[in-house]
């Protein structure tokens, strides 16, 4: 008799547990990051900011492009906001013809290596200051370029340093700089 009030008792513990505690829901969506770029600030063929910078991924990033090319005669150029695969091949690029023009993308940025974009996972090709680059098409060769770079590292990691403290701790190298010999 009590080993069958210990069993209700348990069973009446059990659903309860599942009354009050969540349910399992699925994964959380990535957060979500919009930020407006300058394409042409003035007269000088740049963008503005010229580096973005993420705080974590996976983030879904949402790029607004404004064309503010002033100055005398190029109030109609144009400008791009593109981002390139490892092979050169274009898998997002958005268009401002007119001074004041705006267009908009978003895409994930999944790892420090991929992106992707309507579904199409690829491997966005690298800036030389590290992270991921993006140019304007009629303007890349005169320099308008950037990057996204996340958590704020755009520089290529440095080579390990620690194999004399590991040496050190496990008995390798004794504290006097002597190598240690077992007898």
């Amino acid at each position: 008799m009590r080993s069958v009030s210990i069993v209700l008792a348990l069973a009446m513990v059990m659903a309860l547990a599942l009354v009050i505690l969540p349910s399992p829901t699925r994964a959380l969506d990535p957060p979500k990051l919009s930020i407006t770029i300058e394409a042409g600030v003035g007269r000088d063929l740049r963008f503005n900011p010229a580096t973005i910078v993420l705080p974590s991924v996976p983030i879904i990033l949402n790029v607004t492009l404004v064309n503010n090319q002033t100055g005398p005669g190029q109030q109609n150029t144009q400008h791009t906001f593109s981002i390139r695969d490892s092979s050169k091949a274009k898998h997002i690029e958005i268009w401002v013809n007119t001074t004041r023009a705006r267009a908009s993308v978003e895409f994930a940025v999944n790892s420090t290596t991929q992106m992707s974009v309507r579904g199409v996972l690829f491997t966005a090709e690298t800036a030389l200051a590290g992270g991921f680059l993006f140019f304007c098409s009629p303007h890349e060769a005169v320099g308008m370029v950037g990057n996204i770079v996340i958590g704020g590292v755009a520089q290529r990691p440095s080579p390990e340093i620690g194999v004399f403290l590991r040496a050190y701790w496990i008995g390798i190298i004794s504290p006097r700089g002597r190598s240690c010999s077992r007898s």
